[in-house]
């Protein structure tokens, strides 16, 4: 049957003799949390040993699975059986494990995103005794609440400003968010002083974000290229397609508002004065540079497109990051006029 995430922990609860799970999705941070949360809570009653198979290992011996629930342990009331790249052809095997309803066992499946017409997808959520929950990417909604989490278990002093820039930095990955906020934990460890936001962006503020300023500045430079191998780099690494489409669209806004100021006559020196966040030092000659070689009405252009980008990437979290990648693309093809060498 089909579950939400806030029923797990009743479920684990009341189920004393035989649990069955499949967890899958493209969150996965999220499928290792629940399976360590599923783990951690069965182990504070009662002793289960972690047993992990693979479906290569599923291939050579398909009695795997069956030996590894009913090997009798003197050390271990029940076993935690956690299957990995298992696919539908395994499907025969699982429900016979589950026909025979091992005592005090435990047999976790973890995947992938799963279509709707993946076997095994469809068995877990028709079947009565089993149980499908889909670990999706973190949206807006679930930052939040795994922030506020994060801030209540360290009992930590962070102020709105500091919260709205973590909600903005953060990945859609729950394990790559749990790493960050675990590295504010630890600067953090021991103090009451409160976390500011330069201290926020010290710790947030490295790869990834350096990885958006030099996407931001090779696709205003034209170089389409290079541009592809930092987002592809970038969402490798967790960072959201929708961060990738609004880094550019904040750039070009700020490009945007210092084109008006100086077509009010003003240099551009005087023209960045209105910039917040100000314009950091280092980025001046690309950003003057960009300014002076990108035309309004195509910096305002590209806004609108990349706006429709973003909606797009929310519509259809599938295809999000193709239509990411696609969209800031064009706008690098298009910078190439500006920019021929």
């Amino acid at each position: 049957m089909i579950i939400k995430d806030f029923q797990l922990n009743k479920i684990i609860s009341e189920n004393n003799n035989f649990l069955c799970l499949l967890l899958y999705g493209p969150n996965e941070g999220l499928i290792r949390e629940q399976i360590n949360k599923i783990i951690k809570h069965i182990n504070s009653k009662h002793d289960f040993e972690p047993i992990s198979l693979s479906g290569k290992e599923i291939d050579e011996d398909d009695c795997a699975i069956d030996t590894s629930l009913k090997t009798v342990s003197m050390f271990y009331k029940g076993k935690i059986l956690v299957l990995e790249t298992i696919r539908d052809k395994h499907l025969p095997i699982i429900e016979q494990v589950i026909e025979d309803i091992p005592d005090q066992s435990v047999l976790i499946i973890k995947s992938e995103n799963l279509t709707k017409s993946s076997k095994i997808r469809k068995f877990f959520e028709n079947h009565k005794l089993c149980y499908a929950l889909a670990c999706y990417e973190d949206d807006r909604k679930s930052l939040i609440q795994n922030l506020e989490s994060f801030i209540l278990k360290y009992n930590l002093q962070i102020r709105r400003d500091v919260k709205n820039y973590l909600i903005q930095s953060l990945s859609n990955d729950r394990m790559i968010n749990n790493n960050e906020l675990e590295k504010i934990s630890l600067y953090i460890a021991n103090s009451e002083k409160e976390l500011t936001l330069a201290e926020a962006k010290f710790l947030l503020n490295d790869s990834s974000s350096q990885n958006l300023n030099r996407m931001n500045e090779n696709v205003m430079n034209g170089n389409t290229l290079k541009s592809s191998k930092i987002i592809h780099k970038l969402l490798s690494e967790g960072s959201s397609p929708i961060s990738l489409v609004r880094s550019l669209m904040n750039y070009l806004i700020r490009i945007q508002k210092t084109k008006i100021e100086m077509k009010k006559g003003n240099n551009f020196d005087s023209a960045i004065q209105t910039l917040k966040p100000p314009l950091f030092w280092k980025d001046k000659e690309n950003f003057q540079s960009h300014c002076l070689k990108w035309p309004l009405q195509s910096i305002e252009s590209n806004l609108s497109k990349l706006m429709e980008a973003e909606i797009s990437c929310k519509l259809n979290s599938k295809l999000a990051s193709l239509n990411c990648e696609k969209s800031i693309l064009l706008i690098a093809d298009r910078g190439k006029q500006y920019f021929k060498t």
